[in-house]
């Protein structure tokens, strides 16, 4: 009976679509589109005391595997532009721990439950709409707010699937070599968003898709500049600069963040949060450089606890074709989260660094498909009382190689 309902759903779904678009296919300042990409890798890992290949989606939600489905409509005299965007994941894994659907596998994924990455579900990762004309453009729903990406996007060399400031890969990894009884287990718990508790990316920590609205000023030149508000009393603003000029590329992304309701897990009252990320190329021979750094404070934490934190990320490489497959990238990077250990330790922490540094390489094909190569450490060191050394000291190192590629259309 079940299975008899279903088809029935789907064939109603199918047929008010043919309908719909037969209707919409007449008019000629309307327009819609599926588009988005694939991105799938092989993860290899050694944690000091084990090792072990898995067959993981790579990169976190937003740069992980999406469909997006987007619709524009001109409505020329009125001089206004209006659209929709609806973006969904394929995500994998059993339910996460706060009953809001399927796990991201590089955020929640550990060294016990890979094997239960096996098939999963669809999440919605955006659902908004927009408005426009020559005095900006209006967005309202659940979508990447202005400071969303300040930390990934001003990359020149568009080398992003393989590596971005935010901690993705082995986020949820345990870190071996700890003793028994440590608050924090995870190399994620080292790297804690005030602006977005509970997420721990260390970097790009306002970076998730949000009930609110956006406005998008009309562009100066080459500046942009971006305003929004999202549930509940979250206020950011971002100002972007893009330009060639003398044979470079440059890029300067800058963002400040709000909210009100930040830095609880630090138990503060509101947080802030400041970031910055310029990227250079020189188009001739393809070298590139890319900064990025953040700060983040909250008010009225609990003593000892990480209420104020900075981050940093450096990557530099070249990108150039030397084959007739396409373009060929290789680069090297670093990553300092610092203080992201989160609420005070019973432990004795007091201050914590956590490292990450990487070598990669890219090949294109086309402008469609990619394929990549990926070593990265990270390692941990705290800062304390006499307890808090001999607990986290002996810290093992986790090393990782990710073999993935990204298939956009």
């Amino acid at each position: 009976m079940k299975n008899k309902l279903l088809v029935k759903s789907y064939l109603s779904i199918a047929i008010l679509s043919t309908l719909s678009l037969n209707s919409y296919a007449e008019e000629e300042n309307y327009s819609w589109n599926i588009s988005g990409w694939i991105n799938e890798g092989l993860t290899y890992y050694d944690d000091g005391i084990g090792s072990d290949v898995a067959q993981l989606s790579d990169n976190g939600t937003t740069l992980g595997s999406r469909i997006t489905l987007s619709g524009d409509y001109k409505l020329e005299e009125h001089g206004l532009d209006v659209g929709f965007e609806v973006i969904i994941e394929p995500l994998s894994g059993t339910p996460n721990y706060s009953g809001g659907g399927h796990q991201t596998p590089l955020l929640f994924a550990n060294q016990d439950n890979l094997d239960t990455f096996n098939g999963g579900d669809i999440g919605l990762l955006g659902s908004s709409l927009h408005i426009g004309g020559d005095w900006g453009k209006v967005t309202i729903g659940l979508q990447s707010m202005p400071t969303d990406n300040i930390a990934v996007l001003a990359d020149p060399s568009g080398t992003i699937w393989s590596g971005i400031s935010p901690l993705f890969r082995a986020n949820g990894f345990f870190i071996r070599g700890i003793d028994e009884g440590t608050t924090n287990v995870a190399w994620g718990q080292f790297a804690q968003c005030l602006a977005t508790p509970g997420l721990g990316i260390g970097l790009d920590c306002n970076g998730i898709y949000r009930n609110g609205v956006r406005y998008d000023l009309p562009k100066m030149g080459n500046f942009s500049v971006a305003v929004g508000y999202a549930n509940d009393e979250i206020y950011d603003i971002a100002v972007k600069y893009s330009a060639e000029h003398g044979g470079f590329k440059t890029n300067l992304h800058g963002g400040y963040s709000v909210n009100k309701d930040g830095g609880t897990n630090v138990g503060g009252d509101g947080s802030s949060t400041l970031q910055f990320q310029t990227g250079v190329m020189h188009l001739e021979s393809g070298i590139f450089g890319v900064a990025t750094y953040q700060m983040e404070e909250t008010d009225d934490a609990i003593i000892g606890s990480g209420d104020d934190t900075d981050a940093y990320y450096f990557k530099a490489g070249v990108r150039k074709q030397y084959n007739a497959f396409g373009d060929s990238a290789f680069y090297a990077e670093y990553a300092s989260y610092n203080d992201q250990y989160g609420m005070a330790h019973l432990d004795g922490v007091v201050g914590s660094e956590l490292n990450q540094w990487g070598i990669a390489a890219e090949q294109y094909f086309g402008s469609r498909f990619l394929i990549y190569a990926k070593y990265e450490n990270l390692s941990l060191s705290v800062s304390g009382s006499e307890a808090a050394q001999s607990l986290y000291d002996n810290a093992e190192d986790l090393t990782l190689i990710q073999l993935g590629g990204t298939i956009f259309f």
